[in-house]
């Protein structure tokens, strides 16, 4: 019975409402529109919510877009900036290594008395840092033991091994090493040996001096070419101090180096010299005419 009235209900009310809808339709243009407005109230805030919604979503899609594109463009703008700044390391390094060329190929033009290999500077061993270096050129290249390694500032060392494509060079600074030297000066002309100061590795002091021997501050020491390995003329150092040894007739030269060993990279290796090895007189012993090359005691060099 519930049933039946229920449908019953809903019959009459479909029923009455094509009836009246029939009817404003009869009447005119004016009851239809009421409808619709009536409809239009009833169903603007449904359609404002979903509106919004929809417009709420429009925005969330197009902000991810553009939250993708600007991540896409700064990604692109950072790869863009790593190879500038890559690009500008290069150039830098590139401009550096030729300043350092042109400079050596000067040096190489001012002293045509010497035939060079010009040599990179490939290894250092941590353990002896003032003591050698490895270059990249060896016997493939005609470097021999004992040949002489220079740069622009002046004197490096001498090869003391040499293999197919690599060298071993001894700085002046190693303890071992021992350099013929004199004072630059003309009025001194002091003589003396240049070796390496286990107390301070990177400042060699000139040995063999004796108490009264005229060497002062600001001295510039030069290979004296005695020892038959180290052409005369290249640059040792700079007199930096005159010390008295204690209990002895003899004092020694504190050095600055005229290289620059912390930042070596490239090197020339003197292949061969057309410097005259310096020569004293015989002694009279000797046949006359007949000179002897003189080596400073514990030279060497």
């Amino acid at each position: 019975m519930r049933f039946f009235n229920k449908k019953t209900v809903i019959l009459v009310v479909a029923v009455i409402t094509v009836f009246l809808l029939a009817s404003y339709a009869a009447r005119g243009k004016y009851q239809f529109t009421f409808m619709e407005k009536a409809v239009t109230t009833v169903l603007a805030p449904l359609e404002s919510v979903v509106s919004k919604i929809g417009f709420s979503f429009r925005q969330v899609g197009t902000s991810t877009g553009q939250l993708m594109t600007v991540y896409r463009d700064n990604q692109t703008l950072r790869t863009e900036i790593e190879q500038l700044r890559q690009s500008n390391i290069n150039v830098t390094e590139i401009m550096a290594e030729n300043t350092r060329l042109r400079v050596m190929l000067d040096y190489k033009a001012r002293a045509p008395q010497f035939d060079f290999v010009i040599a990179k500077v490939v290894a250092r061993d941590p353990g002896t840092w003032t003591s050698t270096i490895v270059i990249n050129r060896g016997t493939a290249d005609g470097i021999t033991k004992d040949m002489p390694v220079v740069t622009p500032q002046g004197l490096v060392g001498n090869i003391v091994n040499a293999y197919s494509g690599t060298a071993k060079v001894q700085l002046i600074l190693d303890p071992r090493s021992a350099v013929g030297s004199l004072v630059q000066r003309p009025e001194s002309r002091v003589a003396g040996i240049v070796e390496g100061n286990g107390a301070s590795p990177l400042t060699p002091k000139m040995v063999n001096i004796a108490r009264d021997a005229d060497i002062i501050k600001g001295d510039q020491i030069i290979t004296s070419g005695f020892g038959g390995i180290y052409p005369k003329g290249l640059l040792v150092g700079e007199v930096s101090d005159v010390v008295n040894e204690e209990g002895g007739l003899l004092k020694y030269a504190v050095l600055k180096p005229a290289v620059d060993f912390d930042r070596l990279e490239e090197v020339f290796v003197i292949v061969r010299s057309r410097e005259p090895v310096p020569t004293l007189p015989a002694p009279q012993n000797q046949p006359a005419g007949q000179a002897v090359p003189v080596v400073p005691q514990g030279a060497g060099r």
